[in-house]
C-alpha cells in the first residue's frame, strides 16, 4: 500500500496538520481506519494518539482511495484500534444528578 500527501495545510489556530492523501492499495480491500492510522504515524514518525483518520473515499472497482487526515501537535486523538462499540438504541451513563435544594 503506497500513501501519497497530495496537500498539507497547517492550521496554527487549532494545532494541527491538515493533510489530503492518496492511497494506491493493489488487490486489496479499501484500508480501516485503524490501518490507516497506523500507516501514517509510522510515515510521520508520530505517536499514534495524534493522529486522526477523519474520513476514507474510495471509488467504486478502483484500487485507489483519498482520505481526509489531522495530524495535532497536542490533542491526542482516539487510538481506533482500540474502539468499544456501543449497541445500537443503548443509553450513555448518565452521572449522579446533582442533589435538590429544599424549599422553605
Amino acid at each position: 500500500m503506497k500513501i501519497n500527501i497530495v496537500n498539507e495545510k497547517n492550521n496554527p489556530l487549532l494545532k494541527r496538520k491538515e493533510l489530503s492523501i492518496d492511497i494506491e492499495h493493489d488487490s486489496a480491500a479499501t484500508p480501516s481506519c485503524a490501518s490507516l492510522q497506523h500507516l501514517m504515524a509510522k510515515q510521520l514518525n508520530k505517536e499514534i494518539e495524534f493522529i486522526d483518520i477523519r474520513n476514507i473515499f474510495s471509488g467504486g472497482g478502483v484500487s485507489k482511495s483519498k482520505a481526509k487526515v489531522f495530524v495535532w501537535e497536542e490533542k491526542k486523538a482516539q487510538d481506533l484500534s482500540k474502539v468499544v462499540k456501543v449497541k445500537k438504541g443503548a443509553k450513555p451513563k448518565e452521572e449522579a444528578p446533582a442533589p435538590k435544594e429544599e424549599k422553605k
